[in-house]
């Protein structure tokens, strides 16, 4: 699923604001604050129900009391309302009560500040990145991860109020079980994957290898674990071990990434990552998500950007991909070009 157009109202620093998109590359092109950023978040915003952004989401043009987002894909109309804590969501003309369902109505792949380095970032980083892939590519992952989310959160509302014997520890331990199972089968699957692509690269370091550890001690079951770890649990009120502790990490010749790698081989390192778990669904011949690259060529010289782009035009996918400058572009793809200024588009050159 694609987007043939998009309309933005009332959003950040966008009043009004239309495109016509292109099936495969739309570029972003303006200065800091033009309102790039902002036609990126507005797709995500339709494509997730939430901003990608950490902190308070206030994302509401000043003055306003609401914003209206709508894309149209092929045969398809979505729009996403917000007032207040009020939101409504619309496919063809139906209401939507779950923001789940946007997920597999308008798939995205989003890269921005906070995940373009997620590969030297935090154990949460990799298993949210992770997940994202496991989830397009594994039909009942979802069920799964929402099943032990909500026995997490029971479990945990048990510890504090610790009345009775624990009730959760066994549909803990059956979804957390089937959760790394999962995840060990994806890993094997995508590693050679994401070791080819590496490889692509000339600025590339050799023996790349991926590693799962599974959020609780090595030799033992969920359910062991979380009845070993039970006094604990109970003074800290909450659940120490299982896949939400779970941690992917990435090595090189045997030594963390983060320490022998730069910052632009860490960022290319971390797209060919997300690169292979595109991969991963053509080949399973799924629905491939659209692309969204905030500040496309941050930290990248031209060999990585030239790279970068070939693989996804190699995909075949549709890509929105911001830069401050037309000189940024690869001269290897083209596109629709989107001039921006101050939330306005000022010009546009269609592919």
């Amino acid at each position: 699923m694609f987007l043939e157009a998009l309309q933005i109202r009332s959003l950040r620093c966008i009043q009004t604001l239309n495109l016509q998109t292109s099936p495969r590359w739309n570029w972003l092109i303006g200065s800091n604050g033009a309102g790039k950023s902002t036609v990126l978040e507005a797709i995500h915003i339709l494509g997730s129900g939430q901003t990608w952004r950490h902190g308070p989401r206030h994302v509401l043009r000043e003055g306003d009391q609401e914003y209206l987002l709508s894309a149209q894909l092929p045969d398809h109309f979505l729009a996403l309302r917000r007032r207040g804590e009020e939101r409504e969501i619309r496919y063809d003309g139906e209401s939507i009560s779950s923001a789940w369902m946007l997920l597999d109505i308008l798939p995205l792949q989003s890269l921005h500040d906070d995940n373009s380095h997620f590969v030297a970032g935090t154990a949460e980083d990799r298993r949210r990145v992770m997940d994202w892939g496991i989830y397009y590519a594994d039909r009942y992952y979802g069920s799964v991860f929402r099943d032990y989310r909500r026995a997490l959160a029971q479990r945990n509302a048990w510890l504090k109020n610790r009345h009775g014997q624990d009730p959760w520890d066994v549909a803990l331990a059956k979804a957390g079980e089937d959760i790394q199972q999962r995840r060990k089968d994806y890993l094997q699957r995508i590693e050679p994957r994401v070791q080819a692509l590496w490889a692509q690269w000339p600025g590339a370091e050799k023996d790349l290898r991926l590693q799962l550890h599974s959020g609780w001690k090595e030799g033992i079951t969920l359910q062991e674990s979380l009845q070993r770890d039970q006094e604990q649990d109970r003074e800290m009120g909450y659940t120490h071990s299982g896949p939400h502790r779970a941690n992917l990490s990435f090595r090189i010749r045997h030594r963390a990434a983060l320490d022998i790698l730069s910052r632009g081989q860490l960022r290319v390192l971390g797209l060919a990552y997300r690169l292979a778990q595109v991969i991963l669904l053509k080949e399973a011949e799924l629905p491939l998500p659209t692309i969204l690259i905030d500040d496309f060529a941050a930290e990248l010289d031209v060999s990585a950007r030239d790279w970068w782009v070939k693989q996804l035009d190699l995909l075949g996918v549709q890509v929105f991909a911001a830069v401050t400058a037309v000189g940024q572009i690869p001269t290897l793809v083209n596109g629709s070009h989107f001039y921006l200024a101050q939330g306005q588009l000022e010009k546009e050159k269609a592919s």
